[in-house]
């Protein structure tokens, strides 16, 4: 069923992923991912305990061993994790918890590719039609199209994020009620 839009959506596009030597798939292009492939990464992830809880069950350890706030300890966590220069007093916790903090690390890696198999599933069910495909399918997945496929997923995320340009009364071919107007509802079609 089609919805009865004033302007259509932008016309759909494909591209092809892999190579001769795993394959060639043809993905469509949407530019944003489906609210059903939204919520399949969502479901497949739920039964992931958060990278950041666990960060934080860690950052309040250290928060309590050093006598420093849990933002403080998560900051040093964070700032280490992500290679920033850290001050001598931080840098003196971030060796002192050096082991606790490889763990939060080491969380948030597996966090990050457990991301990307749940949406590269999502995709393979949602675009190519194989409802059944599950991550153990995708872990099995050449490198090359799970690379391929990750990147469709990226951009599909960009795209959502860049807005889209507003109707004009042109394109519309009648004039638009002023922004932040409050119109009642007539209940006419």
């Amino acid at each position: 069923m089609t919805l009865p839009f004033v302007v259509p959506p932008a016309q759909k596009a494909s591209c092809r992923v892999g190579n001769n030597r795993c394959g060639v798939l043809e993905i469509e292009l949407l530019g944003g991912l489906t609210v059903g492939e939204s919520a399949t990464i969502s479901e497949l992830l739920a039964k992931e305990q958060s990278s950041f809880v666990l960060g934080a069950k860690i950052a309040d350890g250290i928060a309590t061993q050093e006598k420093i706030s849990i933002s403080e300890a998560f900051a040093v966590i964070e700032d280490s994790i992500s290679g920033k220069t850290l001050e001598p007093e931080a840098e003196a916790i971030r060796v002192r918890h050096a082991d606790s903090i490889q763990e939060v690390a080491a969380l948030y890696a597996h966090a990050g590719q457990r991301n990307m198999e749940a949406s590269v599933t999502a995709l393979v069910r949602s675009r190519l039609a194989q409802p059944e495909w599950s991550m153990e399918d995708t872990r099995s997945m050449d490198q090359a199209l799970f690379a391929d496929i990750w990147e469709i997923v990226q951009q599909e995320q960009m795209a959502e994020d860049n807005e889209a340009e507003p109707v004009t009364e042109e394109e519309l071919g009648k004039p638009q009620p002023e922004p932040g107007k409050n119109q009642k509802p007539t209940g006419k079609k």
